[in-house]
């Protein structure tokens, strides 16, 4: 996608393993990120739809890299994003985007790396995902691999 240093790019240590950390980004998703996705990454070329209810947008992945325990990619191939206020080109701005994970043990912890290539302060949802990918990644996901509580998006 984009070369650019501006990508969004974070990094946490978790006390599961890294092979324990890939199965929750590849097949629990409604554990961490929103309790309505649907699909799981077993193989190259599978797809998992993320939904943000009530209204709030959905998007597909499709897995284009998996290396178990050590690295995930997976592409936006559809894109709805839908946000109160904001330019209505807000609404495919991840089409195209490409989500890296990186799992590698430091000392006895798992540093998992997180690049949103295409995730940029130039799109009109920056502000709105970076406080989104900060919540899910950070802290979502980060207390659900350290046997915490995770708080995924839950329509109520």
């Amino acid at each position: 996608m984009s070369n650019s240093s501006e990508n969004y790019l974070e990094k946490i240590r978790v006390a599961a393993t890294p092979e324990q950390s890939f199965q929750a980004v590849a097949r629990q998703m409604e554990k961490w990120w929103t309790v309505t996705t649907e699909g799981a990454f077993e193989r190259v070329g599978d797809r998992v739809t993320v939904r943000f209810l009530p209204d709030y947008g959905y998007w597909i992945f499709e897995a284009s890299v998996m290396n178990e325990s050590n690295r995930l990619e997976m592409i936006c191939v559809e894109a709805h994003h839908k946000v109160e206020g904001q330019p209505k080109e807000i609404d495919q701005e991840w089409l195209g985007t490409n989500i890296i994970w990186q799992f590698e043990t430091v000392g006895d912890k798992t540093e998992i790396t997180m690049t949103h290539d295409g995730l940029t302060p130039s799109l009109n949802c920056w502000g709105i995902c970076l406080d989104g990918w900060n919540h899910f990644f950070k802290n979502s996901l980060k207390a659900f691999l350290d046997g915490g509580e995770p708080s995924p998006h839950a329509a109520g």
